[in-house]
């Protein structure tokens, strides 16, 4: 088995047991490092996401809930060191979704949609608006001194918005989530712009990959323990010769594989560890996913057509 069937095989299974895995008993916890959304029906999922656990209790903002959030963020940690962002790349079920919409596309041939490297350069602040949401706006449910009854809808504010709320439930048939909520003003403005940005990033992942993958809040939070997570990507930039092909295949577009000459680690903020620029690279040795400093996977040589005759590739 190749690596993307190796990655779609661990996609699926992970899809299946953290969305549907509670039928059978199964509980993972409230710190998963992925989209397992606690929208989904208690009785279904396995697991968490962790993010409702880091703005319930920023908003109670008690020594009990601080005490809890610390527990959930040390297994959180725990498991983030030990595989880094390949829970984007290979577990997340709304990863995996993504991916399912891209095939989608290629069978019905739609264009692809791509962004310049200046564009996608302005859109960064997106992830970093959505954890500001997730993170600090909570602060206001717990200190309500202005507009209390404003302050009271965000104990959990990324959680309205985040268009893993309104998709992972539809998948369950569980349409009662996807709705405006009337309870308030507020609770109006969120979750309808919840469903906006859920219709935004649906028709998105049909023209771009994984086209929510670089504003997600989660991976930013995971990309921080880059340095210290035990999976890598490694490049020799002696083997490398700069044919893109890297760029081409990697869903996320990142351009400084490719270009990095200096540094060995090229594990860059927004890799997802997908390993797709490892398994097409055609230079023997030239990238490989290391555990530990200990090879996992490595490029290996493969005929291929010469560089001026290659073109962009979804593959």
């Amino acid at each position: 088995m190749n690596i993307s069937g190796l990655r779609w095989t661990i996609s699926i299974i992970s899809f299946v047991v953290l969305i549907f895995g509670g039928v059978t008993g199964l509980y993972l916890g409230r710190f998963i490092p992925a989209f397992s959304c606690g929208y989904v029906g208690s009785h279904l999922r396995s697991g968490m996401c962790v993010l409702p656990v880091f703005q319930s209790a920023v908003s109670y903002c008690s020594w009990e809930s601080f005490k809890y959030l610390g527990e959930m963020f040390l297994y959180f940690s725990l498991l983030v060191i030990l595989i880094g962002r390949a829970w984007c790349g290979w577990i997340c079920p709304f990863g995996f979704l993504q991916d399912v919409l891209d095939l989608i596309r290629k069978k019905l041939n739609f264009g692809y949609l791509s962004f310049s490297e200046g564009v996608r350069a302005k859109l960064r602040c997106i992830k970093w608006i959505f954890l500001f949401v997730a993170l600090l706006l909570p602060l206001w449910a717990a200190f309500p001194v202005l507009a209390p009854s404003v302050a009271a809808e965000f104990s959990c504010p990324f959680c309205q918005l985040c268009p893993g709320k309104y998709i992972l439930p539809l998948v369950t048939a569980d349409a009662s989530r996807v709705a405006v909520n009337y309870r308030s003003e507020t609770a109006f403005i969120l979750t309808a712009l919840g469903l906006l940005f859920s219709v935004l990033v649906i028709f998105g992942a049909l023209m771009k990959r994984r086209f929510w993958c670089p504003y997600c809040p989660m991976g930013l939070l995971l990309s921080f323990y880059r340095k210290i997570s035990f999976i890598k990507l490694k490049k020799d930039s002696g083997k490398c010769t700069m044919c893109e092909v890297c760029y081409n295949v990697c869903p996320l577009e990142i351009q400084q594989v490719f270009k990095e000459r200096e540094s060995e680690d090229v594990t860059f903020s927004d890799c997802t560890l997908c390993l797709k620029c490892v398994e097409h690279c055609p230079e023997d040795g030239a990238l490989r996913a290391t555990f530990l400093g200990k090879t996992l996977y490595s490029a290996k040589y493969e005929f291929s057509m010469p560089h001026s005759q290659r073109e962009r590739t979804d593959e």
